[in-house]
């Protein structure tokens, strides 16, 4: 081989390029060794770098890419670049060893039902009985129309279907969402006349026939001129996680978090600190069912491809934990676009461009498939099972839907709150086996309130398997009910913080029927004297009394008094009867 200026060279060029485009590297890497021999260009070196990279030969391609460095020509930038890519190589490279010394069986295999065509962006309910997903044509007369299909996740299913009702039209309809109970959808619209933006962030929801109705924007702030979409439901009801941004393609996006207040309006969100928001982009953020692990796409560096998947846990309102790079296998040397994990944490499922290895395909988007896989220890959220609850009318059984429904933990935190399913009465509850306190309230009944035992996930006796009924009371005069979740200090009358959930619940009721009255009635266990019971008693229902006023009620509407040990409803001999006997009851008048 003759070598020097005005050989042609660049047939080997064009030779590596293309059996690289084929997946045969080493004969990529002989043809730019031969290129090399008549004319050292630098970004040959590039290229023999990334064949060595994707034959997993770290120690070749890493010397390759110092070559390059310490021969190119570069810009600064283009130098602090490379330098960075270099730090990304070496950081692959202790992932790849991570990964071939694991003896974990990751099983990441394609989903049945995943065509030729654009699979994405994943979602699954607490239930997990379907996927939904989005999926988009890449030939025909729409080749860039999206729309919402779903699958079972049976394992046979070979194709998806449309969603049933009126998600999908002529317009993109994609990246959405799913509520625990699968009854709600929040999902991505784009070019709407009735949108804020160029893509905001829409809602649907299951009516009577279990078919999706019509698309309408979310109500409160959360659209705006910019870009929103990829959002992500918690499970407390009240949380969405979604990204914001210029325009799809920009690098500007960024994971924000939005609420929803009592009237049912979505604040317009706040971003995630920085060490969720990189200066690189983030996208596809995943929120788990136990309301505390976040996983997310991020571009930034150490990467191991162009874009990673990490997971965060929230560690309060305001800070996460460091993100971790989830490595190998669910990172590729491809492009990631969206994770799912199930409420188990044990799988999930994800969509890639990787075909069927780490190695990405060569066709671009067109290789966007969905895959299952298993969840090692060390990346799994918090295990979390269903329990269901249904709101229903006393008297005919009937679901009641948006019953307003607060769940929280014995400590007062509260992990869930919004409203019955408009057409089966259903809450889900996604638990971890604990405790739960529960205020459930709809206009024309009685409040509810009780706890979920421990007793109730593992025997559920009464209910059905992982299904509680709670039977709603019509409010009526005479009527009395008892409010199980208004705690106070040990032996003293001051009312705890957490008890606000339960007096809030009594408050509306108020509000809502202006012409009954209502006798506040303490009542307390047989630890210690009979008077001293009594007055605590009579004090604490004062209390009860007092804060009603003090939130607008007439205190000519209210009375209150105390009963002591007298009128118990358990044994005491148990502390889970004690706690049954101290109650504050509510007569209405």
């Amino acid at each position: 081989m003759k070598k020097g200026k005005g050989t042609y060279y660049q047939a080997f060029i064009f030779a590596g390029d293309q059996s690289f485009r084929e997946g045969k590297y080493d004969l990529a890497i002989n043809y730019y060794d031969q290129s090399l021999i008549i004319d050292s260009i630098s970004s040959t070196l590039l290229k023999k770098s990334l064949a060595f990279k994707y034959l997993f030969r770290w120690e070749e391609c890493i010397e390759e890419w110092e070559a390059y460095l310490n021969t190119a020509r570069l810009s600064k930038q283009r130098r602090i670049e490379a330098e960075l890519e270099l730090k990304n190589l070496i950081f692959a490279k202790d992932k790849y060893n991570e990964y071939i010394n694991d003896d974990f069986n990751y099983e990441i295999r394609r989903l049945s039902f995943s065509t030729d065509n654009l699979e994405y962006f994943p979602t699954i309910s607490g239930g997990e009985e379907q996927l939904i997903y989005t999926h988009r044509f890449i030939s025909g007369p729409k080749p860039s129309d999206e729309n919402l299909l779903e699958s079972s996740l049976d394992g046979f299913s070979e194709y998806g279907v449309p969603l049933p009702g009126n998600l999908n039209s002529e317009l993109n309809e994609g990246a959405a969402c799913i509520s625990a109970d699968g009854q709600l959808m929040i999902l991505t619209v784009c070019d709407r006349p009735n949108g804020s933006g160029s893509c905001d962030l829409f809602y649907s929801y299951k009516n009577q026939h279990q078919e999706w109705v019509t698309p309408r924007p979310l109500p409160g702030d959360i659209n705006t001129s910019r870009w929103e979409s990829q959002p992500s439901i918690g499970p407390d009801g009240y949380t969405i996680y979604f990204v914001r941004g210029s325009n799809s393609m920009d690098t500007d996006s960024d994971i924000f978090m939005s609420t929803k207040d009592d009237e049912g309006n979505w604040s317009k969100g706040v971003k995630l600190p920085k060490n969720i928001n990189s200066d690189s982009k983030e996208s596809c953020p995943f929120i788990h069912f136990d309301g505390r692990t976040l996983y997310f796409l991020s571009e930034r560096s150490p990467s191991l491809g162009q874009s990673d998947f990490f997971k965060s846990t929230r560690i309060n309102d305001s800070t996460w934990s460091e993100p971790i790079n989830l490595g190998f296998p669910f990172n590729s040397f491809g492009e990631e676009f969206s994770l799912v994990i199930d409420k188990s944490g044990e799988f999930g499922y994800l969509a890639s461009d990787r075909g069927e290895a780490i190695v990405p395909k060569y066709d671009g988007l067109s290789s966007l498939d969905l895959y299952r896989f298993n969840l090692p220890v060390n990346l799994r959220p918090e295990a979390r099972d269903n329990y269901d609850l249904v709101i229903l009318d006393s008297i005919s059984l009937k679901p009641i839907g948006d019953a307003r429904v607060q769940l929280f933990n014995m400590n007062g935190i509260e992990f869930y709150s919004g409203t019955s399913a408009k057409n089966t009465g259903m809450v889900r509850l996604m638990t971890d086996g604990g405790e739960v306190r529960l205020t459930a309230y709809h206009k024309g009944y009685l409040p509810y309130s009780g706890v979920i035992s421990q007793l109730d996930y593992t025997a559920r006796p009464l209910h059905g398997n992982n299904v509680a009924t709670i039977k709603l009371v019509p409010i009526a005069s005479g009527k009395a009910f008892a409010l199980r979740n208004i705690l106070f200090e040990l032996d003293q009358s001051t009312l705890l913080p957490e008890s606000e959930k339960e007096l809030t619940a009594l408050l509306q009721m108020l509000l809502d029927n202006l012409d009954l009255n209502a006798t506040i009635i303490g009542h307390t266990d047989n630890q210690g004297g009979r008077g001293y019971n009594q007055r605590l008693s009579e004090a604490r229902s004062s209390a009860v009394l007092s804060w009603l006023v003090q939130h607008g009620i007439d205190s000519k509407r209210l009375a209150s008094e105390g009963r002591g040990m007298d009128k118990p409803i358990a044994p005491n001999d148990t502390e889970e009867g004690r706690a049954l006997n101290r109650r504050t009851e509510v007569l209405l008048r």
